[in-house]
């Protein structure tokens, strides 16, 4: 029988994979971005922890780095607050840390048929959400202050798929934590799993 456990355990699966690919981004991996813009240099992606002349050279990997737009130095990115901004996007591999737990105690769940462990992958989905909910506010002002910044310094610049695979995260801890608290409510030791482990035991016995 599928566990109540399994939808839960679903979508944290899915939140989990999509914040890893968001904190993989610059200057780790220059295909996933939060920022992209286009200057004599080469296009230049921004990240978690630094940013990149696509495929080219990076800066250092720091939690909090300063903002420089490379090709056109001129331009004044780098103020205290948004730099100060850049300290949080640590919260992207955090909230994929909530989603991660979230998940164990999702396995929990269905490989032990455990009522606790749905409520605790209920819980961690919860906070996992707020996490990634709260960055998110924080990527649209960041990103989108540095986009209008480098308009009207005369370059392109768009958001990046990072920016969507946040949202899409909070969608599925937000879908991991309804399911899960659904599931709590299923049928577990004191139910339908307890009965059919009870019967085969006995069957065993016999």
């Amino acid at each position: 029988m599928v566990s109540p456990a399994a939808p839960g355990l679903f979508f944290a699966f899915a939140a989990m994979a999509l914040l890893i690919f968001a904190s993989i981004s610059p200057p780790a991996w220059d295909e996933v971005d939060f920022l992209h813009a286009t200057t004599p240099s080469g296009r230049v992606v921004y990240g978690v922890f630094g940013y990149c002349i696509k495929n080219g050279a990076c800066s250092s990997r720091s939690v909090g780095y300063n903002l420089s737009l490379p090709g056109a130095d001129s331009i004044s990115l780098n103020d205290k607050i948004l730099h100060n901004l850049t300290y949080t996007l640590i919260l992207h591999p955090i909230a994929g840390g909530f989603a991660f737990f979230s998940l164990v105690f999702g396995l929990l769940a269905a490989c032990a048929a455990s009522r606790v462990a749905t409520i605790f992958m209920a819980i961690t989905a919860a906070l996992g959400a707020v996490v990634t909910l709260v960055i998110f506010v924080i990527d649209m002002v960041l990103w989108n202050v540095l986009k209008n910044r480098i308009h009207d310094a005369g370059y392109d610049a768009g958001l990046g798929n990072a920016n969507w695979f946040t949202i899409a995260a909070f969608g599925a801890l937000v879908l991991s934590m309804c399911a899960s608290t659904c599931g709590a409510f299923g049928r577990f030791s004191s139910g339908r799993f307890a009965g059919e482990k009870a019967s085969r035991s006995a069957l065993l016995d016999k």
